[in-house]
C-alpha cells in the first residue's frame, strides 16, 4: 500500500483508493490523480483495497477507483462487501470500476453489482477525470483540468497526448514498461510450455493491460488473443502467438526507447 499526497494548490483535493493489480497501470493512474489534484492511497488487490477501507472509515475515502479483474478478490467482490457493509450504516461511497473487458454488458455488470460508475482501460488523463466527476458530483471542474502543456516536441505527439502532454510522465512509465516486459512475457512463456491455460490468462491480460497504455495495437491484440486462449482451455495456436508477442513487445520497446531518448533531449 502506498499513498500520494496531492500537489500543493489544489482547489478541491479528493481522498481516493486506487484498486489495482497490475504495476504499470497503478503507477500511470497514480500520477494522472496526483497532477488533478487528489490523494491517492493504492491496493494491490480487492482484498487489500476491502482492508484499507474498514480502516479508514473514521477518515473515509471519497472515492474507489476498482479494478475488476485481480488475483484473491476481484473489484464486483470488493464491491459486494463494502455495499453489505454500508447497509449497517447507510453510508454510500463512490465506487467507479476499471476494466480492460469492453464487452457488451460489462457496464451493466459492474453497475448491478454496485458500482456507480465505469472506465474503460487503457485510461486517459480526461476519462479518468470525467468519471470522477460523474461519480463525485461535488467536484468542481476546475480541480479537476488537466495540465496538458506541451513537453518533449520532439516525440511523437499522440503517444505525448495519451499523458495528458506529461513528458516525465510518458518517460517514467515507458521506462517502468521496459523493466517489467522481461517478466511478463517470461510468465506467458512458462503458461504455453506448461500448457496451464488459467495463467495464461492471466499473464496475457496482464500484458495486453500495459501495452494498451501506449497505443501498442498489435501486440495488445495479440495478447488479447493469447489471454482469450486460455480462458477457453484451448491452447492451440499459443506457441506460434507468443512468439509474434515477443516480436511485436521487442520492437514496441525499440519505440519506447526512442521516446525516453527524445525525452532526455527535450529537457
Amino acid at each position: 500500500m502506498t499513498e500520494t499526497a496531492a500537489p500543493k494548490g489544489s482547489t478541491r483535493q479528493l481522498n481516493i483508493l486506487l484498486t489495482e493489480d497490475n504495476p504499470v497501470n497503478r503507477v500511470l493512474a497514480q500520477k494522472i490523480l496526483q497532477k488533478q489534484g487528489h490523494t491517492v492511497t493504492s491496493a494491490n488487490n480487492g482484498r487489500e483495497a476491502v482492508q484499507l477501507w474498514e480502516q479508514n472509515r473514521s477518515r473515509q475515502f471519497d472515492l474507489i477507483l476498482m479494478d475488476v479483474q485481480m488475483p484473491e478478490m476481484d473489484g464486483l467482490q470488493a464491491t459486494g462487501y463494502i455495499r453489505n457493509r454500508e447497509k449497517e450504516s447507510g453510508a454510500h461511497i463512490p465506487i467507479v470500476a476499471m476494466t480492460a473487458h469492453a464487452m457488451k454488458g460489462d457496464r451493466e455488470r459492474c453497475l448491478e453489482g454496485g458500482m456507480d460508475g465505469y472506465i474503460s482501460k487503457p485510461i486517459t488523463p480526461a476519462g479518468l477525470a470525467r468519471a470522477i466527476e460523474e461519480a463525485v458530483p461535488a467536484l468542481t471542474r476546475e480541480a479537476a483540468a488537466l495540465n496538458t502543456e506541451a513537453q518533449g516536441e520532439k516525440m511523437d505527439e499522440e503517444l505525448l497526448a495519451r499523458f495528458g502532454g506529461d513528458a516525465g510522465l510518458l518517460r517514467e512509465l515507458a521506462e517502468l514498461f521496459i523493466q517489467s516486459c522481461p517478466k511478463m512475457l517470461e510468465d506467458i512463456r512458462d503458461a504455453v510450455q506448461k500448457r496451464d491455460a488459467k495463467a495464461l490468462e492471466r499473464a496475457a491480460h496482464s500484458l495486453k493491460g500495459c501495452v494498451g497504455n501506449f497505443f501498442s495495437h498489435g501486440a495488445r491484440e495479440t495478447a488479447q488473443r493469447l489471454e482469450l486462449l486460455g480462458k477457453s482451455g484451448d491452447l492451440s495456436g499459443a506457441e506460434e502467438l507468443a512468439r509474434i508477442l515477443e516480436e511485436q513487445v521487442a520492437e514496441f520497446n525499440r519505440v519506447l526507447a526512442r521516446n525516453i531518448e527524445a525525452v532526455h533531449e527535450a529537457h
